[in-house]
């Protein structure tokens, strides 16, 4: 692994765990065991840095995706696939690093407000595709559509969704918005198979 992806991978690592004002560039610098100097040579400042993380990991999350959609046996399977390597990413994040990055990085924050800058619409689109496909999902809706309140439904589940805030536990949210909605496009065996993958996020 080169310095640069080394510098981004633990970067991130770091700021899910202790938040991202709490972590300097002297402190990252120290905990990696390099010199400041060698941050600031790659990024040149912790916004750039921030941003470049951030940017890794929607990459590397978008590339995992796509690998369990044409890896798995159907479109149910990759869908609760990707649902449980999600929920894995948020346990392992801090709620101070969404504080943080609101709060203290505007800057980066603003760039990313635009949807198309931190979700991958084509990765959930080639989920819906390949169902469609493969017979687990309707063919009588509009894919657009259904791909767009996708992405409406997954910003329940943030840190900073109101429903999570008033006590909603995220598995009870689950089994009662994106599985109802999830069976609504789904064929007579697309339904039998959501019932057969729950076990896959217990």
């Amino acid at each position: 692994m080169e310095v640069r992806e080394r510098i981004l991978v633990e970067s991130g690592m770091l700021f899910g765990k202790y938040g991202i004002k709490s972590m300097t560039m002297d402190s990252l610098a120290e905990e990696m065991g390099i010199s400041k100097r060698t941050i600031y040579e790659r990024f040149k400042d912790k916004d750039t840095l921030l941003l470049e993380v951030i940017r890794y990991y929607k990459n590397q999350t978008s590339e995992e995706a796509h690998k369990l959609i044409d890896q798995s046996d159907n479109a149910i399977e990759a869908l609760f696939r990707i649902i449980k390597m999600t929920i894995g990413q948020m346990q392992r994040m801090s709620p101070a690093f969404f504080h943080d990055f609101k709060k203290y990085h505007q800057k980066v924050f603003k760039q990313f407000s635009d949807p198309g800058e931190i979700r991958d619409y084509s990765m959930t689109r080639k989920l819906l595709e390949t169902g469609i496909k493969q017979e687990v999902f309707r063919d009588d809706f509009n894919i657009d559509i259904v791909n767009q309140t996708i992405h409406a439904l997954f910003d329940l589940f943030g840190h900073d969704s109101t429903m999570v805030d008033a006590g909603f536990h995220r598995k009870e949210m689950f089994d009662h918005i994106l599985v109802p909605f999830f069976r609504g496009i789904s064929t007579k065996k697309g339904r039998k198979l959501l019932a057969d993958c729950k076990t896959i996020l217990e």
